[in-house]
């Protein structure tokens, strides 16, 4: 029998329909069913969506307002009745060809909609990470920074790495005790040592740092929290105390103020490219901004108060406002470059900036080794980069007694604990400053003994 031979006066042409039925018990939403009749069979679905009756055009069968959405408020209501009827009448032809179709297998067709809708609206962890790395998901309504947004990305790779290594996949579910000692043991791998692994697959050929690693822990917890937040998961492991990987202190160098002005006052004026870096390092010694700060002053950022020059910007990190007074080896730069709109060196990307600033910093004599305690037999030079200048800047000003909570206002650190762990103050320094204070305060003490 031809399709076209099934359908009769008696039975018209089937068509969807929608209604609404008020369940018992809730007097103030009503459920809203589907309805399929064919040949006379009736086929009545429920697909667990409530409204209020108000909202309801019963002549369209659908919603009055295409911003209604689902319960679970990921889709638009009249999208799903779409789907659901497109669903049925498609269940329906396709059906057809074999001969009448049963209620049952319509509604699987009807079934196959809403248990995709639940996949997609229950994202997996590789989706919540592209949504944090879209910038979509803010810190308390505020807009990441740029770095942030990538170290989202960069630890999104590690965890594919990772899942491709294993041969299982990493989800909400599997983020707990047994997963933090797996996931950092392989970050730490000589992976070119690894049997079947290949180079393209390596998050790093040598193994990441431990401080590196807890970064990577840290956003793992980030994004956990904000899944279990939407509800996508109830796995509260990573809120465990061991689910942890500490910081190392870090060892870095800072400069003391006189060596600044040694690399200040070197002659490299055979060398531009050398002298315009170093001239751009000191001032980023002199303001405590970082790199991607000092070297991106504009003319407007520039500003005159009562006769003095100061920078005023708001630092992209953090997007704080900063204003810090030019100093005199700040303001004899803006002499030197006064020919340029911002008055500064033009700036140069991150990595070519630190390779020139220890060529300049070498030929300058900064050459002392042992300043470094993690390797002592690096010359001061070869530790030297952009942050380094920061770095001076805070330590130089901490150990001339500025106070700390003033300091902090410049340089970001919400805590003085993270400040403390920020400058770099040497033992011998430390020692010195309490030679110091000894002395100021017992030579008084002394005469009244000795009397």
């Amino acid at each position: 029998m031809e399709v076209s031979d099934i359908f009769t006066k008696n039975f018209p042409m089937p068509r969807v329909n929608f209604y609404l039925k008020r369940p018992d018990g809730d007097p103030a939403r009503s459920l809203v069913y589907l309805q399929f009749k064919y040949h006379g069979n009736k086929l009545v679905y429920s697909f667990g969506q409530k409204i209020d009756p108000k909202n309801w055009n019963s002549k369209a069968q659908r919603v009055k307002s295409n911003k209604l959405t689902t319960v679970d408020g990921q889709y638009a209501l009249n999208d799903l009745l779409e789907a659901l009827a497109r669903a049925c009448l498609k269940g329906y032809t396709n059906e057809l060809v074999k001969g009448i179709p049963t209620k049952e297998c319509l509604k699987s067709y009807l079934d196959q909609v809403l248990h995709q809708n639940e996949q997609a609206a229950k994202p997996d962890l590789m989706s919540l990470f592209d949504r944090f790395i879209s910038g979509e998901i803010k810190n308390k309504g505020k807009d990441k920074s740029r770095n942030t947004l990538q170290n989202y990305s960069t630890v999104k790779g590690h965890i594919i790495k990772f899942a491709t290594f294993q041969k299982a996949p990493v989800t909400f579910d599997s983020i707990g005790i047994d997963f933090l000692y797996r996931f950092t043991s392989f970050l730490k791998k000589d992976l070119r040592k690894e049997k079947g692994f290949r180079d393209n697959d390596l998050p790093s050929t040598k193994g990441l740092k431990q401080n590196t690693i807890a970064k990577d822990i840290t956003v793992i917890k980030t994004v956990m929290g904000e899944a279990v937040d939407l509800g996508y998961t109830t796995n509260m492991q990573f809120k465990h105390k061991k689910f942890t990987s500490p910081e190392e202190p870090a060892d870095a160098v800072y400069l003391t103020e006189k060596e600044v002005l040694k690399l200040y006052r070197h002659d490299l004026t055979e060398n531009k490219k050398l002298e315009q870096v170093r001239d751009l390092f000191v001032v980023g010694c002199f303001t405590g901004l970082r790199y991607s700060d000092y070297s991106n002053i504009q003319p407007e950022n520039i500003v005159d108060t009562d006769g003095d020059l100061f920078i005023k910007m708001i630092t992209q990190k953090t997007k704080e406002l900063v204003i810090i007074p030019c100093n005199p080896v700040v303001l004899s730069i803006f002499d030197r470059y006064e020919c340029n709109a911002n008055r500064l060196p033009a700036a140069i990307s991150s990595q070519k900036f630190n390779d020139y600033i220890k060529v300049a910093a070498r030929t300058a004599g900064l050459l002392e080794k042992g300043r470094l305690s993690t390797d002592p037999s690096k010359e001061l030079w070869e530790n030297i980069s952009s942050h380094t200048a920061r770095r001076s800047f805070a330590t130089n000003l901490y150990l001339e007694g500025f106070p700390s909570h003033e300091l902090m206002k410049i340089t970001g650190h919400r805590t003085e604990s993270s400040f403390k762990k920020y400058i770099k103050v040497t033992k011998i320094e430390t020692a010195k400053r309490l030679s110091d204070h000894i002395k100021k305060n017992w030579s008084g003490k002394l005469l009244k003994v000795a009397s």
